[in-house]
């Protein structure tokens, strides 16, 4: 009996072995469990249907519970069928004991779900970014749900979602995704998104990940790596702003890796982010409809190039960014050259510091140079807070030619202040500029040279910016040597004087000419009628005329310039004395056109002698008149009027020519009182010509015409200077 009770209970538990290995292994399929099981899943997921296949049961032993798993469920959520793969489950073997069914896990895998299905469930949900973003911004998407849920006393602990998204497509705010595709794995509050692959925002993405964490904040980190291929229509998308409308052709191609942090808080409001990209350019071509022109650079620009550049931008959300670019660059169709730049912004200061190369000619007029068909190299920090802009340094190398600038504050296009500029140039090897310029409580201008050649054109084309204009400081100028466009050089110049306002309101100045001449400039202020009163006196005027068209081929002479102005006109008379004129090709022209041969030879040798030359002018914003030119000299006398139009640069003038000895005669002959015709002793020959001169600058149309008559202006003129 006993040896029976031992081999029954030796065979129950073999049964029993058995039993639990075939439930472990192989399992058990039933439906006696769906009630239960869909009972569960509906109460945990209101508005869901669900209904269950056979479900298969194994046995857990390493856990002690049920496993239970059925195939191709039918669910719907408000009336929309759901494509799932699976359900599995794992209940409480003890809670089964007890009466008291307890799941401690579900899982669900879902089949390959359009987006369009999603959008019909996800619109039941509670209002939320995500839901917005779904609804609205996802235009395509195929998707594969994998759910793990996580229960306690029979309600969801914890939740676990992972699968993949393929063909993703969606159009936001600030956000493009074309055609991407990535895994993903979301926890309770933490998540993470894999292997992106797929076009965002017009970059190619060919890897990237996606680390979210959430606590009391939503924080999320990853990185992109990405192909940088855009042509003009993708920058387009990109750039919303106006200067993209001036780009004929764009592209560009290298590679980008991009990092970012950004944290929200519960309600999806942005605190913080972080983005740094770092990449390379292997090349890039901007083209531009309209080429842009620069102060000081002599060619405009049309096409930029840069090649084997690297880049580097960080951004966060306290408005600080830093763009760092270095490589190689081309302008135009010139050669490859270095630079290196960093633009720093922060809030309202800017901060940007270029170094490099630049073989596009840069002319500086006021200094008389030119880098042409050289490299020149520029260094220059500078930054911009609110509308100041303070240029810390700016220096400018090529050879032995060095410009520097330190601490130059501008405002609206206006100088503000400056603590030095220095200039050192030469031209064929020969030093033309080796001054500085002190700006401190006084203006200070100390040096051996000033190449002066193009300062009498550049006062001439002065605008009404006014550069100057926030400058009121006494100024004091020493130069040992001023070249000027002629072979005049004037030695040992000295100037005091007082800047209100950018103009000068004060000056006394002087200086020497070789052979004991001098030159003599004062400035003063009338208290009256606020007036300034300009006096120049020079024993060399081709060195202050030489930039004047009309003054060509002058040469010897005195000049005495008096000039009465102010802010809306200029009242000016210019006396020059016993001068010569040589190749004026528009004085060689009236003489042609008047036959009188021995005067051109004359200009085309010697030249031409005058004893004296009296000008009127008169010069307001809208036109320049001559009010009178009266020349006389030995062989021929002019009186002559006009104007010139500041707009259109229309010439206008007339007069009348008369040889010397025909005058001279004239005069002899004429009576105290007496008809202004030609006496008849005279003749009734040629006495002179009338002469009239029209046109633009390049394309004057002279007429001369003879006269027998002279007015008595012209008379008048001659009867004085006889006397």
């Amino acid at each position: 009996m006993k040896k029976l009770t031992t081999s029954f209970l030796l065979f129950v538990i073999l049964i029993l072995f058995l039993s639990l290995g075939y439930l472990s292994i192989v399992g058990y399929e039933t439906d006696r469990f769906n009630s239960l099981l869909e009972k569960k899943i509906t109460s945990n997921l209101p508005k869901t249907k669900i209904k269950l296949n056979k479900i298969k049961i194994k046995i857990n032993l390493k856990s002690f519970n049920f496993f239970m798993t059925t195939s191709k469920p039918e669910v719907q959520y408000y009336e929309n069928n759901i494509n799932l793969n699976k359900i599995d489950a794992n209940i409480k073997l003890k809670s089964l004991f007890l009466g008291k069914p307890e799941i401690e896990k579900i899982y669900i895998a879902s089949g390959e779900i359009d987006i369009k299905e999603i959008k019909k469930i996800i619109k039941y949900s509670k209002p939320s970014n995500i839901r917005k973003f779904v609804l609205n911004d996802v235009s395509s998407a195929k998707i594969v749900i994998n759910t793990d849920l996580i229960l306690k006393d029979n309600t969801i602990d914890k939740y676990e979602l992972n699968g993949i998204v393929k063909n993703f497509y969606s159009s936001g705010k600030n956000v493009n995704f074309e055609k991407t595709s990535f895994i993903y794995l979301i926890k309770t509050n933490k998540g993470e998104i894999n292997n992106i692959r797929g076009n965002i925002n017009g970059f190619q993405v060919s890897s990237g990940n996606v680390v979210f964490n959430k606590s009391k904040l939503l924080k999320i980190q990853g990185s992109l790596k990405s192909a940088l291929t855009l042509k003009k229509g993708d920058f387009d998308k990109l750039i919303k702003s106006k200067i993209r409308d001036n780009f004929d052709k764009f592209q560009i191609n290298g590679k980008v890796d991009t990092s970012f942090k950004i944290d929200f808080d519960k309600t999806l409001k942005l605190i913080d982010y972080q983005i740094e990209a770092k990449g390379d350019v292997k090349k890039s071509e901007l083209k531009l409809k309209r080429a842009i022109n620069f102060e000081f650079i002599k060619n405009k620009i049309n096409n930029l190039i840069f090649e084997k550049a690297n880049f580097k931008i960080n951004l966060d959300k306290g408005g600080n960014k830093i763009f760092t670019l270095n490589g190689l660059y081309k302008v135009n169709n010139n050669t490859l050259q270095n630079f290196d730049l960093t633009h720093l912004v922060k809030k309202n200061l800017q901060q940007l510091s270029i170094k490099g190369n630049f073989d596009n000619e840069i002319i500086i007029p006021f200094i008389n140079y030119s880098s042409e068909d050289k490299i020149v190299n520029v260094n220059t920090d500078l930054e911009i807070n609110n509308s100041v802009i303070k240029i810390k340094k700016f220096s400018l190398s090529e050879g032995k030619n060095k410009i520097n600038i330190t601490n130059l504050f501008l405002k609206d296009n206006k100088l503000l202040k400056m603590d030095n500029l220095s200039a050192k140039t030469f031209i064929d090897n020969k030093l033309s500029n080796d001054f500085e310029i002190l700006m401190n409580k006084n203006v200070k201008i100390n040096g051996l040279k000033y190449d002066a050649s193009n300062l009498t054109k550049l006062v001439e084309e002065k605008s009404d910016s006014n550069f100057l204009k926030n400058i009121s400081k006494e100024i004091s100028v020493n130069i040992s040597e001023v070249s000027t466009s002629v072979s005049d050089v004037i030695s040992n110049f000295t100037l005091i004087g007082n800047i209100d306002k950018g103009r000068f309101s004060k000056i006394v100045s002087k200086g020497e000419f070789a052979e004991g001449k001098y030159l003599d400039i004062s400035l003063k202020q009338d208290s009256t009628s606020k007036r300034k009163i300009l006096e120049i006196y020079s024993d060399l005027p081709k060195s202050l005329l030489s930039n004047y068209k009309f003054f060509n081929g002058l040469s010897g002479g005195q000049l005495l310039l008096n000039s009465s102005y102010n802010d809306q006109n200029n009242n000016l008379n210019l006396v020059i004395e016993n001068f010569k004129v040589k190749d004026a090709p528009g004085l060689v022209k009236l003489l042609s056109l008047a036959d009188f041969g021995g005067m051109v030879d004359a200009m085309s040798g010697e030249g031409l002698s005058f004893e004296r030359l009296e000008m009127k002018m008169e010069k307001n914003k809208q036109v320049l008149t001559l009010k009178e030119l009266y020349a006389i000299g030995p062989s021929i006398s002019i009186l002559m009027d006009g104007y010139v139009e500041s707009k259109t640069g229309l010439i206008s003038l007339r007069g009348t020519m008369v040889p010397a000895k025909t005058l001279n005669k004239f005069l002899s002959k004429l009576p105290i009182v007496g008809d202004i015709l030609i006496p008849k002793e005279i003749g009734e020959g040629l006495f002179g010509i009338s002469f009239k001169m029209k046109g633009l600058q390049n394309n004057l149309k002279t007429t001369v015409n003879p006269i027998k008559t002279l007015t008595p202006r012209f008379i008048q003129k001659a009867l004085k200077k006889s006397k």
